[in-house]
């Protein structure tokens, strides 16, 4: 979440990497919230209790964010599109946001897009975790690390078909239906590592490699940005991890590098390995993270609000602002993200949490895993 605050106030232009931290981090907590427990309940109570867990997560802080601003540009006498409306509603806003049809004027919602690319994911995989045998699903998500890479190819070579502009043809790869789903794999099987004791073992060899995979990633495309872009100075750096994805075959393989360096964190994180367990176990860091998800739904409106609030009397240049303001923008917004959260948290989101937690007690089962 800090991470994509900081994109988004312009101190951090590979920010964006921490949606795909998030998408593993989803997938090993989603997977290890079923296989951690067993329960003698039907499929069927398992699949609702599945979904249940998501919907009282995800759709009270997100629901409530929406419909704010639907009705308050009812209220000012905005127009709406109702693809738009829709497309939030019904978790398919990242398609909208594709054709440019996504956003609601007067109220940011541009980063919800990521929630519907989780909620197409709940949808298929909690019916495979809950109905499949367990190796048909870890065959299936090894499998999908390979599909993935190869579904974003094929889509890339669709695309070069439309006349669209480079960024937009890079942000329909990045917001696709379906193409990331080997971040959301990854995770997972980190949590099947996990519940077998194999992600003790594996952790620091997988971190290994994953920022290995990064770095030769990196250094390839630097080098082509060089020889056969033509590109000099600092910009050779440029559209490796920042920038528009899009081009001799990045489009592809920056988000598997992404999601190799996500996946080692994560594991290193589950370990509570020193090199990343001296961090978390902060409290105010602990805090953060428990917040984090309702920190993510409101932080667009916190630096909207901190632009207008900060910075009104200034007409804010094209190349955006200076450095030292941009500071002070992610300073405040940050504050002013995690009040919103800590409020939304303690006083909303905690009602329907305690709901799951009641729910989850009266289950039979013989362990409890995160939800």
């Amino acid at each position: 979440m800090t991470a994509v605050v900081a994109q988004h106030t312009g101190l951090m232009p590979f920010g964006w990497t921490g949606v795909w931290l998030f998408y593993v981090i989803s997938g090993f907590v989603v997977t290890l919230s079923v296989i951690g427990r067993q329960s003698s309940m039907p499929r069927s109570q398992q699949l609702s209790g599945f979904f249940g867990r998501r919907v009282r997560r995800i759709l009270p802080v997100y629901y409530f964010y929406v419909v704010a601003g639907i009705g308050l540009m009812f209220f000012l006498g905005d127009q709406v599109d109702a693809l738009a409306v829709g497309s939030l509603l019904g978790f398919f806003n990242n398609v909208a946001m594709i054709i440019g049809r996504g956003e609601l004027a007067g109220w940011p919602v541009g980063h919800l897009w990521t929630i519907s690319v989780e909620m197409q994911f709940y949808l298929v995989y909690g019916v495979l975790l809950v109905f499949a045998p367990r190796r048909i699903v870890i065959a299936l998500l090894l499998a999908s690390l390979l599909v993935a890479p190869a579904m974003r190819a094929i889509a890339s070579v669709g695309l070069e078909t439309l006349d669209w502009t480079s960024e937009a043809k890079a942000y329909a790869i990045y917001a696709g239906p379906f193409l990331h789903v080997d971040a959301f794999a990854m995770g997972s099987l980190l949590a099947f590592a996990s519940r077998r004791q194999l992600l003790a073992r594996i952790a620091i060899p997988l971190a290994g490699a994953g920022f290995l995979v990064l770095a030769c990633y990196a250094a390839t495309y630097v080098y082509v940005n060089y020889a056969v872009v033509g590109a000099r100075n600092v910009d050779v750096l440029r559209n490796v991890v920042s920038g528009i994805m899009w081009g001799q075959h990045r489009e592809v393989f920056a988000y598997s590098a992404i999601i190799a360096a996500a996946s080692g964190l994560v594991a290193l994180a589950a370990t509570r390995h020193v090199a990343v367990d001296w961090l978390l176990r902060h409290p105010v860091l602990q805090r953060i993270g428990e917040i984090s998800y309702g920190a993510y739904v409101y932080h667009a409106l916190a630096i909207m609000l901190c632009l207008k609030l900060l910075f009104w009397q200034m007409d804010i240049p094209q190349d955006g602002l200076p450095l030292s303001y941009r500071l002070l923008l992610f300073g405040s917004s940050y504050l002013l993200t995690i009040a919103m959260a800590e409020l939304s948290f303690r006083y909303f989101e905690s009602r329907f949490l305690t709901q799951r937690a009641k729910a989850g007690a009266l289950s039979p089962r013989t362990s409890s895993a995160p939800n």
